[in-house]
């Protein structure tokens, strides 16, 4: 990687990384304890997908997805709050298995679609059990349940199995454009 590429990449990382910082600084100054936790694992989420390999173009748009999705949350909810959860975990288990995708689809298929669905799979109980600690330590209102978990991780995986199914898509796209090139 050339070094012009190097700083767009790392600009990239340093936006992602504003933009999830900057929907911090606001949900402390709404005093919105719950929002800021989900924040904390967002950006912990961020610094160790580009420690295993994410580029900055992903990173952004991943970060750029989530404070979307944290907007819808907590901001602007577009159904009860069981159908906003259950379609927040679905699109982050989205953003998920696509940015593991689109990093691992230059292996063999379908050992990186596995991987990327195991990275899935653990990054949504991740999510549950920082979820449940940030509750714990901070007296938010989460209030999570195991049944509710349950549901979460499901659609969190679901989510993922579909950006996984994206990723693949794109990349069978690609192959053959890159031919006529």
């Amino acid at each position: 990687m050339g070094i012009p590429r190097q700083r767009v990449d790392m600009l990239a990382f340093a936006l992602a990384l504003a933009a999830l910082v900057a929907a911090a600084f606001g949900f402390t100054a709404a005093r919105n304890g719950a929002a800021l936790v989900m924040c904390a694992i967002c950006v912990a989420g961020l610094l160790a997908g580009r420690l295993v390999g994410l580029s900055g173009g992903v990173t952004l748009a991943v970060a750029l997805g989530l404070v979307a999705i944290l907007w819808m949350v907590w901001v602007d909810p577009p159904a009860s709050s069981h159908r906003t959860s259950t379609l927040a975990h679905a699109a982050g288990g989205a953003l998920v298995g696509w940015a593991l995708g689109t990093t691992l689809r230059r292996r063999r298929w379908p050992a990186w679609a596995v991987v990327a669905m195991i990275g899935v799979l653990s990054l949504t109980v991740a999510w549950e059990l920082a979820e449940l600690a940030g509750d714990q330590i901070l007296d938010t209102a989460l209030l999570p349940s195991w049944r509710d978990s349950a549901y979460d991780i499901f659609f969190g995986c679901l989510g993922g199995a579909a950006g996984i199914a994206g990723a693949r898509l794109l990349a069978a796209i690609e192959r053959p454009a890159r031919r006529m090139v």
